[in-house]
């Protein structure tokens, strides 16, 4: 399997541009789609305390579970029993903790435990599975899956602000989708629960809530596995160029004996000890255009100089195109003199047509192409070293944002992963997100706070006389609206959040305002949301987040039936929505 450098990160999804500076709100679960899609059966295990939503009586505790896909539905089985359903959701008996876990192949991964609630639909005739859990559980399977479980504490750490930060972001772009992560490289790699990468996992609870943010607004995180010695702005790589990415060198990725390289040499002065230690295809370039400079057949001598040039990018960018060779040679008539000649970095790549290429380049992604000075060595009992140049080939990924390998060696050198996260997110701040029982104390005597967020608001409620019914020993209160933008006017719908920051704003607590039957966002009760509870009910589109709670009309901790006649009965006039 591939770990870290050789794996590209969540940050290639932004190949489909840069997301918008919304005042992202913190989710407190995370929906990950799995790679099943090419799955039509695959054997499940379930451990710890499970139920079947749809079926609560069947039995879990068989050793032959299976899920199948028939009639263009999912049917889960064991010998005894068997069960088919739009949808068919194990629910978790230990949600917020870790001791209950499905288990099945991932067609990247192999076989994977999940902890959370398991979602199982039909999708083109295959099995789609999505894993609902806690953003920091998901996150346990994230952080040593992008980074290594061996890397130092604090390395790991700053992966996790990171791959947290980039996650909340998903959350908010894919509101409206049945999933708001993929599990491969498309998002962020997420392989499941795994109890042995416990180094991780302290990284991400030491560092629980904890976002990057630039004006208020969470960023996207993005990172790199190497930099390859300089960081890269994302209009470089994409399209748009954010404030908060800015080319530097970083000394501490080209350090790192791990970050990987690629490069081939030219010797001071060339003889036949000096010319084996070069590639065939470097020296027979040197030579072949030496002969077209000299416009004579030519013996090189020596190499007087190697300057890069022409960057695919405006300075300071060093990510070269070409390289500039001064080279003394001798002709045919023993004269003397030089020569300059142009290499193209683009010859050294390997290819179908260039097989000796030297620049094995598998990924279609920016690369940091160079020259400097070093010295090679003679094989044999002598160890010779040759003094010459390099024509290097670094970077693996798009360069932008945390450099894996960069953070592991500054984590090394004793940097904190505040430190490693101010240089590589320029002017961004660490905000931690708190819970309900935060410092900072909420109150209201109109409205009720719970875990789940803010209820017992009526519909059509002003937004300036929702936030007039609260109060905070600590900090200040705003009003953010399911757009990510603050809300100053207009009527309170259910998905806005309740935002109060304090700590001098390195600190926020967000609650989701819930207005029971609301479940479309447009603050009022009608036809469309119970369209919507039908289709939640039938399986065709699940309710999430504060739509799932506004759901529960009736108040008794279930979605059912009863919660859609209750919705008929309010439009109707039969009967109220408390």
């Amino acid at each position: 399997m591939k770990k870290l450098f050789f794996i590209l990160t969540a940050v290639i999804l932004i190949l489909f541009g840069a997301v918008p500076a919304y005042a992202v709100v913190f989710s407190q679960d995370i929906r990950v789609q799995l790679s099943t899609a090419s799955y039509k059966s695959m054997n499940i295990t379930v451990t710890g305390d499970y139920y079947v939503k749809e079926a609560p009586e069947f039995d879990l505790t068989a050793d032959d579970l299976s899920i199948w896909i028939l009639d263009g539905q999912p049917v889960i089985r064991s010998s005894e029993n068997s069960f088919s359903a739009k949808t068919i959701t194990l629910v978790s008996g230990d949600y917020s903790g870790t001791s209950a876990f499905v288990g099945f192949f991932n067609a990247n991964y192999g076989y994977c435990t999940y902890i959370g609630d398991m979602l199982f639909t039909a999708v083109d005739g295959s099995i789609r599975a999505v894993n609902t859990l806690p953003m920091e559980h998901y996150l346990y399977g994230v952080v040593p899956n992008e980074m290594s479980n061996r890397f130092p504490l604090e390395s790991l750490k700053a992966q996790a602000v990171c791959a947290r930060s980039y996650a909340l972001s998903k959350c908010f772009e894919n509101r409206d989708l049945t999933y708001d992560v993929l599990d491969t490289v498309d998002h962020q790699v997420y392989w499941g629960y795994n109890s042995s990468y416990s180094r991780a996992m302290s990284a991400v609870d030491a560092t629980a809530g904890q976002v990057l943010t630039d004006d208020g607004a969470i960023i996207q995180a993005f990172y790199t596995a190497s930099n390859g010695g300089q960081t890269e702005l994302t209009g470089n790589v994409w399209s748009e160029n954010l404030p908060y990415y800015v080319i530097k060198d970083d000394i501490f990725d080209l350090a790192n004996p791990n970050s990987p390289e690629q490069k081939t040499f030219i010797p001071d002065e060339f003889d036949s000890d000096s010319t084996r230690l070069m590639d065939d295809l470097v020296l027979s370039l040197l030579q072949t255009k030496a002969n077209a400079a000299a416009g004579d057949m030519v013996t090189l001598l020596s190499t007087v100089n190697i300057k890069p040039f022409s960057p695919l990018y405006a300075p300071p960018s060093r990510s070269y195109s070409q390289a500039e060779v001064v080279l003394m040679v001798s002709n045919s008539a023993n004269q003397t003199g030089q020569v300059t000649i142009t290499i193209d970095y683009n010859e050294l790549i390997q290819s179908d047509t260039n097989p000796s290429g030297v620049f094995n380049v598998s990924t279609p992604y920016l690369k940091l192409r160079g020259a400097e000075r070093g010295t090679a060595v003679l094989s044999g009992p002598d160890q010779t070293q040759i003094s010459g140049w390099y024509l290097t080939n670094r970077r693996y990924g798009h360069g932008v944002g945390l450099s894996q390998r960069g953070a592991q060696q500054r984590a090394t050198s004793g940097q904190t992963y505040q430190t490693i996260l101010n240089f590589y997110y320029d002017r961004t701040n660490l905000v931690t997100f708190k819970t309900s029982d935060s410092d900072s104390v909420l109150s209201s005597d109109k409205y009720q706070i719970t875990d789940i967020g803010v209820t017992g608001v009526d519909s059509d409620t002003d937004a300036q006389h929702f936030l007039s019914a609260f109060s905070a020993d600590a900090g200040k209160l705003s009003l953010i609206g399911t757009d990510g933008q603050n809300k100053e006017s207009g009527a309170v719908v259910t998905g806005d959040t309740l935002r109060c920051t304090y700590d001098d704003g390195s600190a926020i607590l967000d609650l989701p305002v819930i207005i029971s039957g609301d479940l479309d966002s447009d603050g009022s009760v009608s036809s469309r949301d119970v369209s919507l509870l039908q289709w939640h009910l039938l399986g065709t589109r699940a309710l999430t987040g504060a739509s799932l709670s506004a759901a529960d009309a009736n108040h008794d901790g279930k979605i059912n039936t009863q919660d859609l006649l209750l919705l008929i009965w309010h439009i109707n006039g039969k009967q109220k929505i408390s």
